[in-house]
């Protein structure tokens, strides 16, 4: 597996270990058994039922992530484009079911779930049907705390040409922990009761974790849009000075709008002064990266090969935008040394270039063609094999 996929991988284990996700546990290991026990099952009997009754919820489970996946392409876009809203809109119903777990918030409803006893998941047994239906339902109950992790990972499958791999190796390291837990579930439920004068403890500090990680998510959310919205006066502005076009947009020979790129000079991390304009008759890869986002690390070691293959007819230039949740130019230039990195990197430091290509996710790849006009581009990241496809599509401008 690639870089990528490990990646994914470590995510979904993560996932299982979510606020939102042990609490529930104890309901599932006792559904689990609840069956068993009715049929007077011993041994290894018993411990082949439980596991039944696992594979099916994890099916449940599985048949979710399945209908994300088959979303993923349509649903990249809008995800990468709103992916600081999600960010701030999730992590504030974060903190809210963080309050509610603590009981600073009293919601009858909620309340009446966080409640659903071992004995009521028994009355509840009965089918594989049933456990598979309770897989699919639980999903749901969790969304809060994997929603955005899951968004990235549906952003890096959709922009790949291994999605489905991605979204089975999110799934797998999911799911692994059911399964082992299907394996152990008589030993577990004697080991939570032995401990279940913890478990109140273990509710609040899973309220505590909820808001902390909820507030991890949207604190930085609230200060990139803040930021946003200060720049974007200025930069309406400077826009709202250029002519402004009248004529209808003409096309080219595959009806899509002829878009003319933004032309900038910018200055790598070599001092070399790079203007757009200047690589006209040839294909430009803009990638624009920031060195805490987890998805371009992991496209950058694909950008660094191509970049050692160059073809005679393709630029790379990777744009950066330092200050603000990133870290300084020199910050970043350590960064690049550190890992390898010689691909020319140019500063954007007023944002203008990232405002006018519209980056508001990242990583985001543009496209510019021969003759200096926007071919298109490419939200959340992408692998070699991906890259080398979409700019032979460029190079014979090719419809997409």
């Amino acid at each position: 597996m690639n870089n990528q996929a490990w990646l994914v991988l470590t995510e979904g284990f993560l996932s299982f270990f979510s606020p939102c996700v042990l609490p529930i546990l104890p309901v599932y290991m006792a559904y689990l058994s609840q069956d068993a026990l009715k049929k007077d099952l011993t041994g290894w009997r018993k411990r082949l039922h439980i596991f039944g009754f696992t594979l099916a919820f994890v099916l449940g489970i599985c048949t979710v992530f399945f209908i994300a996946a088959m979303s993923a392409k349509g649903l990249s876009g809008w995800l990468n484009e709103n992916r600081l809203l999600i960010s701030l809109l999730g992590g504030i119903l974060i903190v809210f079911f963080g309050l509610v777990q603590l009981g600073w918030i009293q919601i009858p409803f909620l309340m009446r779930e966080f409640r659903f006893t071992q004995k009521q998941a028994g009355k509840e047994a009965g089918s594989l049907l049933q456990a598979y239906a309770m897989g699919f339902l639980f999903s749901f109950a969790w969304t809060p705390c994997i929603g955005p992790m899951l968004s990235s990972v549906l952003v890096a499958a959709a922009a790949s040409s291994s999605s489905t791999l991605l979204i089975f190796c999110y799934g797998l390291g999911f799911v692994v922990p059911f399964l082992i837990l299907g394996l152990f579930t008589e030993e577990a439920l004697n080991w939570l009761q032995k401990k279940k004068s913890w478990l109140p403890k273990a509710m609040k500090l899973g309220g505590i974790l909820l808001i902390v990680m909820g507030l991890w998510m949207s604190v930085p959310a609230v200060g990139a849009i803040s930021e946003q919205l200060r720049r974007q006066p200025a930069n309406s502005t400077a826009a709202s000075s250029q002519p402004q076009p009248t004529a209808t947009p003409s096309v080219d020979e595959n009806g899509r709008e002829i878009i003319p790129a933004y032309d900038f000079t910018l200055t790598d991390q070599y001092g070399n002064t790079h203007t757009l304009s200047d690589y006209k008759g040839k294909i430009v890869m803009l990638q624009f990266f920031a060195t805490w986002c987890t998805y371009c690390k992991a496209e950058l070691p694909s950008v660094q090969e191509l970049y050692e293959e160059l073809p005679d007819d393709l630029v790379i230039l990777v744009v950066n935008q330092p200050g603000g949740r990133e870290t300084d130019k020199q910050g970043v230039i350590d960064f690049l040394n550190k890992n390898g990195y010689t691909f020319p990197t140019v500063f954007d430091e007023d944002g203008q270039v990232n405002y006018n290509y519209g980056v508001t996710g990242l990583p985001t790849t543009y496209l510019i063609n021969t003759e200096g006009n926007v071919y298109g581009y490419m939200p959340g990241a992408m692998d070699k094999q991906t890259m080398l496809q979409i700019i032979d599509m460029a190079r014979n401008n090719e419809a997409y």
